[in-house]
């Protein structure tokens, strides 16, 4: 019995160091520089994936149709490259996670904040790692939200750095608090 509270104990030490020695850590952008620093702003829905290299790392492509534009132009469609994805073409198959690292998958409602990086040939990304990426849900009572999960993330801000939490605002409030700042 001692033994197995011992490596019961081990086993919860070992899984809160590899949590945290997995975090990613990101600079807190607030909405006011999430609408300032995007170059574009869309909402839409995620219609197709696909993994593709981009160098030496492999990303995830997902195409999304855009509903709404409340930055810049980016047609009807749009390219958004999130990193880490899955290579299964080769003889041995290939995957890159990176943690905390934004996700989608098709037929998701988005609320995206865009931007091009350099080093990315295949369209933007989502500026401030996850912090410009939103989901689109309806709650159970009925109202539509954007949902925002950041706990897999430390933000460093002002005050030192926290951990991410898990946020829902009612999509009509947020997008006017965007349109705000766009002012």
């Amino acid at each position: 019995m001692k033994y197995a509270l011992r490596a019961a104990a081990a086993s919860l030490i070992v899984a809160s160091v590899a949590t945290s020695a997995f975090a990613t850590t990101a600079r807190k952008l607030s909405n006011r520089d999430l609408a300032e620093q995007s170059e574009v702003i869309p909402i839409g829905k995620a219609v197709e994936s696909r993994s593709a290299w981009e160098g030496r790392t492999l990303v995830t492509l997902i195409t999304v149709t855009v509903t709404e534009k409340l930055k810049g132009d980016p047609g009807d469609t749009i390219t958004v490259a999130l990193p880490g994805g899955i290579d299964a073409n080769r003889r041995v198959p290939i995957a890159m996670t990176f943690a905390g690292a934004p996700t989608m998958k098709p037929g998701e409602d988005v609320f995206l904040f865009l931007t091009r990086e350099e080093d990315i040939s295949a369209g933007f990304v989502v500026l401030g790692f996850s912090q410009g990426k939103f989901s689109i849900v309806r709650e159970p009572s009925g109202r539509v939200v954007v949902s925002r999960d950041l706990t897999q993330i430390l933000l460093e801000g002002g005050t030192g750095v926290v951990p991410g939490a898990v946020t829902h605002t009612a999509l009509a409030d947020f997008r006017a608090e965007i349109l705000e700042y766009l002012k």
